[in-house]
């Protein structure tokens, strides 16, 4: 088969970003961690969400689907934006301070100039603002890899939905076949997407949750991707 004619048969690779590009600051601080969720919970209880809606959960991004699904179901229009528009005010000086220290992995680099010089479509779909994201691409010099960025601001629920997913390969015009994540949400998002799933854990600890690929390296990703597709 040419070569022409195998690219036409790739199809797009989507990247998580954080914990998977780059290290954030949520990573190296878990303490910022746990005061963002408990602080998240606080803030969505003081705009009004049933205390019901948000038993039983701790993730910061769960916690804000279930308010913006509570929203959609109680709220009118203006209401529901502004809801939303107070989370995110809320949000935003996490996400900078966050964005402001994080770092890139040492090998995201060559295993992204790897895909692209293959001709493989790359975008990101990442649970961080677009504020966030854009600093953190354009800081660290990766802007250049990816075709299309979609953050939590393009998307009505953040993942393990599918929402992000959906829009990236909308704006992709393509068909996308792979999510590269770190964690059991991107793992969800992408099977509820029809996607395959490369897991990665540079610390080498195997999950307990379904993947169709467990790697330690980003650099792993070329291989599979040009082998399977």
């Amino acid at each position: 088969m040419h070569n022409d004619q195998r690219l036409d048969l790739l199809k797009a690779v989507l990247f998580d970003l954080e914990g998977n590009l780059v290290e954030s600051a949520y990573q190296k601080s878990p303490e910022i961690l746990g005061r963002l969720r408990k602080e998240t919970k606080e803030k969505l209880l003081s705009l009004g969400v049933p205390r019901e809606n948000l038993s039983g959960v701790v993730r910061s991004s769960i916690l804000r689907n279930r308010s913006y699904q509570w929203a959609d179901e109680n709220l009118a229009g203006k209401e529901k934006a502004r809801l939303r528009a107070e989370v995110e005010a809320f949000m935003r000086p996490y996400d900078m301070s966050s964005a402001r220290r994080t770092v890139l992995y040492h090998d995201t680099v060559d295993a992204l100039s790897l895909l692209l010089d293959r001709g493989i479509v790359m975008g990101i779909v990442t649970n961080t603002s677009a504020a966030a994201a854009d600093y953190i691409l354009t800081n660290l010099g990766l802007s250049r890899f990816f075709r299309t960025v979609v953050s939590r601001s393009d998307a009505p629920r953040l993942k393990p939905d599918p929402a992000m997913i959906h829009l990236a390969a909308s704006r992709l015009q393509m068909d996308v076949g792979w999510l590269v994540g770190d964690s059991a949400f991107d793992a969800e998002a992408a099977y509820k997407a029809g996607l395959r799933f490369i897991l990665i854990r540079r610390d080498g600890a195997y999950p307990d949750f379904e993947h169709d690929f467990f790697i330690k390296s980003l650099e792993e990703v070329p291989p599979i991707v040009l082998r399977y597709s």
